[in-house]
């Protein structure tokens, strides 16, 4: 007796008394259940991961934007205006012995405006192509000391012509009376361009976009 009540006791500890049907249904419903938690798991995780890469890809292609190309555009602009001004005040400038058409100060502030300004551009791209960026702090104050020294340049440049124009003693080559007025027009546009990029790379450099 005892030995034949223990086997069914064990039985009935391990398992509740269920009907056949009721068992194989049971049966079939965990083995249906075990697969879809499985899959259910496996499509969680695939999302998942489809999320965190469409966040990644967000993330970088927010942080490498069209804004982190703007201070190397500006720089090839002002590489260019550099260029232009030293060519356009060059002819004045070593003309001026019998003919003062640009003062000697005048002269010295616009070549060491253009000549500082166009190797700092220089410096500023091979370190964009070496990727060795500049802090946006030192690029910052660096523009703002190019407008201001640019718009000086401008004013002295125009101011000689403007004087050079109403002088009746010498009257003065057109073609490098123009030269220097070209020189003034375009040294305004260079203190433009280093206004524009100075306030682009400050607020680069303030949202965390820039170094």
């Amino acid at each position: 007796m005892g030995n034949s009540n223990f086997p069914s006791g064990s039985k009935s500890s391990d398992a509740p008394s269920i009907p056949e049907g009721v068992q194989v249904e049971g049966k079939e419903a965990a083995e249906s259940t075990g697969p879809e938690i499985s899959r259910l798991t496996m499509a969680n995780a695939e999302r998942g991961t489809d999320q965190a890469d469409r966040g990644m890809r967000k993330e970088y292609f927010n942080n490498g934007g069209a804004g982190k190309f703007l201070p190397p555009v500006f720089k090839l602009l002002e590489l260019a205006i550099a260029i232009v001004c030293i060519g356009l005040i060059d002819d004045p400038a070593h003309n001026s012995r019998l003919r003062v058409f640009i003062s000697t100060r005048t002269v010295a502030l616009a070549y060491g405006t253009f000549v500082t300004f166009l190797i700092f551009s220089v410096i500023y791209l091979f370190g964009k192509v070496v990727r060795d960026n500049f802090p946006w702090k030192l690029s910052s104050l660096l523009n703002l000391t190019g407008f201001i020294l640019y718009l000086a340049t401008a004013a002295c440049i125009l101011n000689d012509w403007s004087e050079t124009k109403n002088r009746n003693i010498w009257p003065p080559n057109t073609q490098r009376m123009d030269f220097l007025c070209g020189a003034g027009s375009v040294s305004v546009i260079g203190a433009v361009f280093y206004l524009l990029d100075l306030i682009i790379t400050a607020r680069l450099g303030m949202k965390g976009e820039i170094e």
